[in-house]
């Protein structure tokens, strides 16, 4: 490959535009903060398709930039760990992988070759490796890719597996072409409109206000299994807070964490949020959101009001830090503030999509100067408080192993010890900041065992289970009302579904909607014409059902009743305007383009994932899957 570029350095044309996306992405993703490295693996297997393995640090590097472009796109923050592993990005990435090795693989079996000739002239269209609008030259462009922590062996195997994913994807896709009526019928899709009229059925306004005691004890027995509560545990543990307050660097630890500073100008802040679940709670979070920043104003403690009272369980723990960040890690709204607030100053209230923050920046680094130090300073004594904490966790640890009474060892460090209420597999644990595989690991020991110490959220945590609570059903005195409530809901249900039929086939032999609505004391909406897709009223919604139900219906007829956000509908279609056949022929040219491109995508995806299913069937796909899970744990 590198002597081709010595013989030919003429201009090439861009392709495989996805190609350079991903590996142009892939190249920036090593410079930014990740989670930590898995150290020893690097030879390791992550996975195996076929005769191809997928290394582990070819695994890592597409990891790492798949967290990168989430991060970016999603503004996630750098310093919510947690929040990367619910959204399984390894195992995103390493699917991402396993197809294209899979892909690659098919390709191979269909002897569809690429060409060193066809690599080079992708290479030679990528930017990173241009100067002038000229080829940068061999050397260089292997000094890029050892800079980026790449060989040129991997790199120009990625851009073969693409090359060759693209030839495939031509040979089983090129003979798909849209037909005219698949045309015809997209284009009244896009352009016909339609109106209807309907009366909706809500069963709350229809269930029973009176019920009788008796009926509510019969409607238990017979659905008693539906409040069964699962198996409950109980907790009783230690917390070792990560407090950086309490650890000495050196001058060597933070030159060596200055390397790894890359964009000096970010900020420390620390916040506290105030969340509401729905806009019904938006008055009373705003009123506690003010309680707070008045509080604060008159001195009370930021980290303590917090950990007290911030609904941002990532940071809470830590008093509410949220350590350094830069630009575009954080919404705009809060950006904006942090960026613009002096160290010490308190903010006014900033309203996100997350909802109210009170926000303090703690600290600033600019551009500049020794602008980076600063940051290499708290990474450092971040590292240190962390190891110091893990270690203390891990003696606490092995001492109750020894002696299984926690209340002793705890004094013995003058540590509190607390108590968890009870909770399910499935359930948040009051108090604690930890994820849903802790409530696995509970539930994976006997009662009076004690976990390994599990790193949560600013602070490690030693916990040993005290109870367990077997499965049961409640008696009914505990459920009253949550079955009177659910027992209202069924009635209300089978009321609005039967009368909304009942007023269907009155319709149907000849009755008229406009009585038989206000008969029913229910008003008869006329929707303004609408699109097929869209939004069509607060009632109504974007329901496809409706959607569907519209479009086939004649003008005049009735559409069996739907359900829609819980309420039955009975609708009838008003009008419908006529296909514009002139229209129709001028964007017959862009419509077959876009429909055939769809059809050939669904094609190729259906086949990869058929090859993919076979293969599995045939045990050609292995996962290392301790690797996986290490990599976000």
């Amino acid at each position: 490959m590198l002597p081709f570029f010595r013989q030919k350095q003429r201009g090439l044309k861009w392709i495989l535009w996805l190609v350079i996306v991903i590996l142009g992405g892939g190249m920036l993703g090593l410079f930014v903060d990740t989670p930590g490295p898995i150290t020893g693996i690097s030879s390791a297997p992550a996975a195996q398709v076929a005769d191809y393995v997928i290394t582990a640090k070819e695994f890592r590097r597409y990891y790492i930039q798949l967290v990168d472009t989430y991060r970016r796109v999603y503004k996630l923050d750098q310093q919510s760990p947690e929040l990367v592993k619910q959204l399984r990005l390894s195992e995103r990435a390493l699917n991402q992988l396993v197809a294209e090795y899979a892909t690659f693989y098919e390709s191979q079996q269909l002897g569809l070759d690429v060409t060193s000739e066809e690599i080079a002239e992708v290479i030679k269209g990528i930017p990173a490796f241009q100067q002038n609008g000229n080829f940068i030259g061999v050397d260089t462009y292997r000094n890029v890719l050892e800079a980026n922590n790449l060989s040129v062996q991997e790199f120009e195997g990625s851009i073969r597996r693409q090359l060759a994913r693209e030839k495939l994807r031509r040979v089983l896709t090129d003979g798909i072409f849209s037909s005219p009526d698949e045309i015809r019928e997209e284009f009244g899709n896009r352009t016909l409109e339609v109106k209807v009229r309907y009366v909706a059925f809500d069963p709350e306004k229809l269930s029973p206000k009176k019920i009788d005691e008796q009926k509510l004890k019969d409607y238990f027995g017979e659905h008693q299994e539906n409040y069964r509560v699962s198996e409950q545990r109980k907790i009783r543990y230690i917390s070792i807070d990560v407090n950086t307050d309490d650890v000495e660097i050196t001058e060597a630890q933070i030159q060596a964490q200055l390397d790894l500073v890359t964009d000096s100008n970010q900020v420390r802040a620390r916040h506290i949020l105030i969340s509401a679940e729905s806009p019904e709670e938006e008055a009373a979070a705003n009123a506690k959101a003010n309680r707070l920043l008045q509080q604060l104003r008159s001195g009370a403690d930021f980290a303590q009001l917090a950990r007290q009272h911030s609904n941002d369980t990532g940071s809470a723990a830590s008093g509410g830090d949220l350590g350094f960040f830069g630009r575009g890690k954080m919404v705009p709204e809060f950006e904006e503030v942090a960026f613009s607030l002096k160290p010490g100053k308190l903010s006014d209230l900033v309203k996100t999509p997350f909802g109210y923050h009170i926000l303090q920046v703690t600290s600033a680094a600019s551009e500049g100067g020794d602008g980076r130090r600063p940051i290499a300073e708290f990474e450092a004594r971040q590292k240190q408080a962390d190891l110091k904490a893990s270690e203390f966790a891990r003696e606490l640890a092995d001492q109750l192993s020894q002696n299984p009474e926690m209340a002793k060892i705890a004094d013995v460090h003058d540590l509190p010890t607390s108590e968890s209420s009870y909770f399910g597999l499935g359930d948040p644990i009051q108090g604690l900041a930890v994820r849903s595989d802790f409530n696995q690991k509970v539930f994976d020991i006997e009662k009076g065992q004690s976990l390994d110490p599990y790193r949560a959220s600013g602070y490690y945590l030693v916990a040993q289970l005290t109870d367990i609570k077997a499965s049961q059903i409640p008696p009914f005195e505990d459920l009253r009302e949550k079955v009177r409530a659910d027992f209202r809901s069924e009635k209300g249900n089978e009321l609005s579904r039967d009368q909304a039929f009942a007023m269907h086939s009155t319709l149907k032999a000849g009755g008229q909607f406009e009585d038989l609505a206000e008969k029913s004391r229910l008003p008869l909406v006329i929707t303004p014409f609408f699109k097929k897709g869209v939004t069509i009223d607060d009632t109504l919604r974007f329901s496809a059902e409706v959607h569907d139900r519209a479009f086939s219906l004649k003008k005049g007829e009735y559409a069996p009743p739907i359900q829609v956000a819980k309420k039955y509908i009975v609708f009838q279609l008003v009008d419908k305007t006529v296909l514009d056949l002139e229209q129709l022929e001028q964007e017959r040219p862009q419509l077959e383009k876009e429909l055939t491109e769809k059809k050939r995508v669904d094609h190729f995806n259906t086949y990869l994932e058929n090859t993919l299913d076979r293969l599995r069937q045939e045990d050609a796909i292995t996962i290392n899957q301790p690797l996986v899970d290490s990599m976000e744990g």
